[in-house]
């Protein structure tokens, strides 16, 4: 049975209409169409956080490709370390998967990320943290910037999520 439409989902849909009419054909619902994953809408701050702890190496590229692949399971399994290197944007031949790797171990070191092998491969199998869980730890580790915290804060009480 279909979810009955909030009020502010109705005036929002109301807003879209008004601002750009017969556009709803050209965008994009999760509910109807396959390929889509469930992400958290701190996620962009999330990120953020992220390269802002891992030294100077984009590791929120690799984050958010994780994310994209675990099925609302938060379980990912690494079949070809170039094909995730590649999709996280790293595509020089040579350095592509290196790269990807020493992002991985930033979000392992970070907590973000659990990593085990399968077989000789090291990265064989990946579970994403709840990431709010491990902003926790990270703050209580004095490892968070007080106006990251603050807009942190801010975005989960306006979406509803439960910081911890």
């Amino acid at each position: 049975m279909p979810k009955t439409m909030t009020k502010a989902a109705s005036r929002r849909l109301e807003m879209l209409d008004s601002l750009w009419p017969d556009a709803r054909a050209e965008l994009w619902h999760r509910s109807k169409e396959d390929g889509y994953s469930t992400i958290p809408r701190t996620l962009p701050l999330i990120l953020s956080l992220i390269d802002n702890l891992g030294g100077g190496k984009d590791a929120s590229r690799v984050y958010i490709d994780l994310w994209c692949r675990q099925m609302d399971d938060s379980f990912v399994e690494v079949t070809d370390e170039e094909t995730f290197a590649y999709s996280s944007g790293y595509s020089t031949t040579g350095r592509n998967v290196r790269s990807w790797r020493e992002r991985m171990d930033i979000l392992q070191n970070l907590g973000f990320v659990s990593i085990k092998p399968n077989g000789s491969r090291k990265y064989g199998y990946i579970l994403l943290s709840h990431p709010h869980k491990v902003i926790k730890r990270l703050r209580e580790q004095g490892q968070i910037p007080e106006n990251w915290w603050g807009a942190f804060t801010k975005r989960a009480t306006e979406v509803g999520a439960s910081i911890f």
